[in-house]
């Protein structure tokens, strides 16, 4: 009768474990990435694969459904213009598709990150949904980075000498994103434009607040929690 109490009083008692699925997902897509960004339907499967996988994700952490119905609102022509694209490659179809990919990870990210905030208590799922926050931040970069490159090819370009004749393409902007994100850092692409260089600066400093302020806090619940 206790237990039924408390999960009814703590919702998020009910839920552990859900991050942990949302972060799996994330790491397996990762994993498979460089294998199924071919086009056709391999790309197809790999970008419905990751729709289905977030909007899962925000389902998860919603009270209520119309935390979750944008989410799928936002994804499904998201995947539908994927999809178009994938079999029927068509300039003006890049930008719609962008901006609703963008659209839909920057809505599951504030939705994964404000269930994040609200823990009261700190668990080993809790440390999954903030690695979920924290990778899923890189992803929505990494669009953002493929429309900018989109709208003007040369404001992030790739060192000729070691790839020639190679444009930026999705994964390109995936891998910068990460090394922007994490301060790491890449001599083979570099951003040109200034506009290029704003979103690398932005990124790079919202990895480090959000790790240093999620961390802060966490550290702070835990220490709450023993005492």
């Amino acid at each position: 009768m206790s237990l039924m109490q408390t999960t009814l009083e703590n919702p998020s008692v009910s839920r552990q474990g859900k991050f942990f699925y949302v972060f799996a997902c994330q790491v397996l897509l990762l994993v498979l990435f460089p294998y199924l960004t071919q086009p056709g339907l391999p790309l197809v499967l790999f970008r419905l694969l990751g729709a289905v996988a977030l909007v899962s994700g925000v389902y998860a952490v919603s009270d209520k459904r119309a935390q979750w119905i944008p989410a799928l609102a936002l994804a499904i022509p998201a995947v539908a213009l994927n999809i178009v694209l994938a079999f029927r490659p068509d300039p003006q179809i890049v930008v719609p598709m962008l901006i609703f990919t963008i659209l839909f990870l920057v809505l599951t990210l504030v939705s994964l990150l404000r269930s994040v905030a609200r823990v009261e208590r700190v668990t080993h799922d809790t440390i999954y949904g903030a690695l979920s926050v924290y990778l899923l931040m890189a992803i929505a970069w990494a669009a953002a980075y493929s429309l900018l490159v989109t709208i003007h090819p040369g404001a992030i370009v790739m060192d000729a000498a070691r790839h020639p004749n190679h444009g930026m393409d999705w994964s390109d902007c995936v891998f910068y994103s990460f090394v922007t994100l994490t301060s790491q850092g890449n001599g083979d692409i570099v951003a040109m434009t200034a506009q290029a260089r704003s979103l690398s600066i932005l990124e790079a400093v919202s990895g480090t607040m959000y790790v240093a302020v999620l961390v802060a806090r966490l550290v702070g619940l835990y220490s709450s929690g023993k005492s």
